[in-house]
């Protein structure tokens, strides 16, 4: 069972092949990179969120603030 999946693995699919244009055909293949270089941890989720969380807060204090101002200027 196992030589048989091997063997339709190798199997040419005209259908997919024949769908690649000229320039697809002849590009080179990239390059590969190791998998813990092309996933590399950016920021954590929790680091994310408190950003989030800080950008949020200052936002809402300066339109707290424009509010207070807003009021104060009406007679």
């Amino acid at each position: 069972m196992a030589a048989a999946a091997l063997a339709s693995a190798c199997a040419r699919v005209p259908e997919l092949e024949d769908r690649l244009t000229p320039d697809l055909r002849g590009a080179a293949y990239p390059a590969l990179v190791p998998l813990e270089d092309a996933l590399h941890p950016g920021t954590s989720a929790a680091e994310e969120s408190k950003a989030l969380e800080d950008t949020l807060e200052a936002r809402a204090a300066r339109l707290q603030a424009r509010a207070d101002r807003l009021r104060a200027a009406q007679p």
